[in-house]
């Protein structure tokens, strides 16, 4: 491994003391060596994809065959899977795409079974992650190539400089930051990163206008982060009757979908600036960027790895306006491969792959697996609650379901089912839990319940929220 290729991703992953160590270090280094020579080498590689379909087309399959390779040479998981499939004189030279149907859809409780059996290198090359997790589902321990940061961030630039960010440049930062856990630090400069990290709970109008000081002083001019953040921001610039001192130049989503509403109001607020729109996974299966133009239409990357979209019993769906789940096999990191992965997301087809289109998979309608809401304070403000939960398992002990009920504002009913090995302990500490999280503009209660009602799709959503969003 080259070592500014690992250098950027443990950086971040640091924790912040270390971080406030390295910073002022990591900022004197210039942008294009800091993100290292593969991140370089892949933009170059990215763009080469986007021009020459053929090109784009050949590399997907060749992907496809070493990682079919590598998975089983490496890991026995996998290779009985394949062999199972393709017969014990397995050779990934004769694969074909079409070859890969064949294999079978894994979702996460096949993996979590797996566990380091799926890996197809040793431990030391690869780092831990875990997913978020949902009320359905607990979350879902794998493994990352140590390596990844460079090629990763190749991709998120590439669709960021459709809006013309590029790495340089500066920008606001509204996500779940935990900058001191007593709430009175809720704004941090990073300058190895150039980011400054704004924290969104609880983003009242006070910290709204505090926050736009900042931005005049840094000459921010592109947002990043949650679009429920972004767009409770405005709604405190429009309160105030403010906005940054510089036009903002563009706005980058991340972690939710967005709304037409939402992109609708921001653009409103600030002069209609441009959005860089990306669908992205915590285990880095998919990327797919949005489409300039074409609002909500996404279109995959296929250097990053396949997406399928398939039925309920598997089966590929092939006719445009059908909705299907979203399956993927990746390429970004391999140490523990993901074959045709059942990301648990639905999206609707536009158009299928082909060596015409470079095997770009096109689809509307994403659905991603959590979709964010807000809860409304006893003084009626808006909270973000993406940034009320944790991503920490133990957050979860005792509780096998959840979901946020809210009739009245300030007031939360927690419907939880609890585990079978849970216990009245649990469920307070995860009350109380919340209550600090907080800071006292929620207060909860608890009910205990065979089940948690579900929506048409059969998801069960975060927040039931009963009351007059136009309201506040």
């Amino acid at each position: 491994m080259k070592l500014m290729d690992t250098l950027r991703g443990a950086y971040v992953r640091s924790p912040r003391f270390v971080r406030n160590l390295l910073a002022p270090a990591v900022a004197l280094v210039p942008t294009r060596i800091k993100f290292g020579r593969t991140y370089q080498a892949w933009r170059q590689h990215i763009s080469r994809a986007a021009a020459d379909p053929a090109f784009a087309d050949a590399e997907h399959l060749k992907a496809l065959r070493a990682l079919l390779t590598k998975a089983h040479a490496g890991s026995p998981f996998y290779r009985e899977i394949i062999e199972k499939t393709f017969g014990p004189t397995f050779d990934a030279a004769n694969i074909d795409l079409v070859d890969l149907g064949r294999l079978p859809v894994l979702d996460k409780s096949t993996l979590r079974a797996a566990g380091d059996l799926a890996l197809a290198v040793p431990h030391w090359q690869v780092d831990p992650g875990e997913t978020a997790g949902s009320n359905a589902e607990t979350p879902l321990s794998f493994y990352l190539d140590k390596d990844r940061s460079g090629r990763e961030m190749a991709f998120v630039y590439d669709a960021w400089s459709r809006i013309g960010y590029g790495e340089g440049d500066a920008r606001a930062s509204f996500r779940g930051f935990s900058l001191l856990d007593d709430g009175t630090r809720i704004h941090e400069w990073d300058p190895a990163l150039r980011e400054l990290k704004l924290s969104v709970f609880p983003l009242t109008v006070e910290d709204a206008a505090r926050y736009l000081d900042l931005i005049d002083e840094r000459r921010i001019q592109y947002f990043y982060g949650y679009p429920s953040a972004i767009e409770l921001f405005c709604r405190h610039m429009r309160k105030l009757g403010r906005i940054p001192r510089l036009p903002i130049k563009g706005i980058l989503p991340i972690s939710e979908p967005i709304y037409e509403h939402q992109r609708a109001f921001i653009g409103d607020v600030l002069g209609n600036p441009p959005f860089a729109c990306f669908y992205g996974l915590s285990e880095k299966v998919l990327f797919a960027a949005e489409v300039p133009g074409e609002n909500g239409a996404y279109e995959f990357n296929p250097l990053y790895g396949i997406a399928e979209l398939v039925d309920e019993k598997g089966d590929p769906v092939t006719e445009p306006g059908r909705e299907g789940r979203l399956t993927g096999t990746g390429f970004l990191s391999t140490g523990m491969p993901f074959i045709r992965y059942d990301t648990g997301d639905f999206a609707r087809l536009v158009a299928m792959p082909t060596p015409a289109n470079g095997q770009r998979l096109r689809v509307s309608h994403l659905a991603p697996r959590r979709k964010p809401q807000y809860l409304i304070s006893a003084d009626g403000e808006r909270v973000v609650a993406t940034a009320l939960t944790s991503q920490d398992e133990r957050f979860f002990k005792g509780i096998a379901e959840f979901q946020l009920y809210q009739d009245a504002p300030g007031k939360v009913l927690i419907r939880y089912i609890p585990a079978t090995d849970g216990s009245a302990d649990d469920i307070a500490r995860f009350m109380n839990d919340l209550q600090v999280r907080s800071q006292n503009r929620l207060f909860y209660t608890a009910e205990s319940v065979a089940r948690i009602a579900t929506g048409r799709d059969g998801k069960r959503a975060f927040i039931d929220q009963r009351l007059d969003m136009t309201r506040y």
